[in-house]
């Protein structure tokens, strides 16, 4: 059986509750669910995942069921210990460093669109969903990433952790400043990524990370989830509250990748695409972009 667990916060609630609805309908028998909260939800919102959860076994799990695990496991480390204390997007990180191995995670906004197979890494005992491009804004001193053969593009919509948590790792990442937290954008998945080096990549047709500008046919689609990262999710919530997983076909096995690791090119595109995305000039060319390629 699956152990799994999400994340879910008021923002994300409406297609949290989706998440946790299609999840349930995939994979009801096969899995329970542990749907973690930073504290921002209200008794009701509450009750209104685990209904959505429907037959499935799912548990609320709050802040501080979490908090006295991950403190006296980082009674030894300060600057990891700071980092989680700073709430917000850390919250993502309490789940790694409280919760027993071996669990699978998956973000609130993520739509099942059928059963899958082959969750569990073949070749490591961790894996992550990928993307496009390295999204990887907190990183400093980027030499000691390359030399350490840190892998490109993880992304941390989902993942399965077979190991313990590295705190020595952690500490060592922040006592060194290879990480900025308060860099723009700086997100867990750098972090992830340089934890959890040996990891494999789930197959990006199967994890599918939604794009800026295409408009998804849910019913359509032969992945197994779709992620819609940047609330993506509310031009396609119409859609969400009518889609139902397709339970009854043949189960996808998801195929695994070995990853790849980070070098100087790779740093330079992720620089050059953001660059790109914040520029004035290029606003408009972008815009023209995402339109053909959604037609097309």
């Amino acid at each position: 059986m699956i152990r799994a667990k999400t994340l879910v916060h008021h923002a994300s609630l409406a297609i949290g509750l989706h998440g946790v609805r299609t999840f349930a309908d995939c994979y009801l028998g096969g899995a329970s669910l542990e749907i973690h909260t930073d504290g921002s939800l209200s008794k009701s919102e509450q009750d209104d995942l685990i209904a959505a959860a429907g037959q499935m076994k799912a548990v609320i799990i709050c802040p501080e069921d979490r908090r006295s695990v991950w403190e006296r496991r980082l009674a030894s480390f300060p600057l990891t210990k700071s980092l989680l204390e700073r709430g917000g997007y850390m919250v993502k990180m309490e789940l790694p460093l409280s919760e027993d191995r071996p669990f699978f995670y998956f973000d609130s906004d993520i739509v099942w669109l059928r059963p899958c197979t082959g969750i569990l890494p073949e070749h490591s005992t961790n894996a992550f969903s990928t993307e496009s491009w390295s999204w990887y804004y907190g990183i400093r001193k980027p030499n000691v990433w390359i030399r350490e053969r840190v892998p490109r593009r993880v992304n941390s919509g989902f993942y399965y952790l077979g190991e313990p948590f590295p705190c020595d790792r952690m500490e060592r990442i922040l006592s060194e400043g290879l990480y900025d937290p308060d860099a723009e954008s700086a997100t867990d998945q750098e972090l992830m990524a340089f934890l959890y080096p040996d990891a494999e990549m789930y197959h990006p047709e199967d994890f599918v990370r939604s794009r800026r500008g295409i408009t998804y046919d849910l019913s359509t689609m032969s992945a197994s989830a779709l992620h819609f990262p940047g609330r993506m999710w509310e031009s396609h919530m119409e859609q969400i509250r009518r889609f139902a997983p397709q339970t009854d076909t043949v189960s996808r096995m998801i195929r695994k990748e070995r990853a790849v690791p980070l070098d100087h090119g790779e740093i330079a595109r992720m620089r050059f695409y953001r660059n790109l995305e914040s520029a004035s000039w290029a606003r408009l060319p972008l815009r023209l972009y995402r339109a053909i390629r959604k037609i097309f």
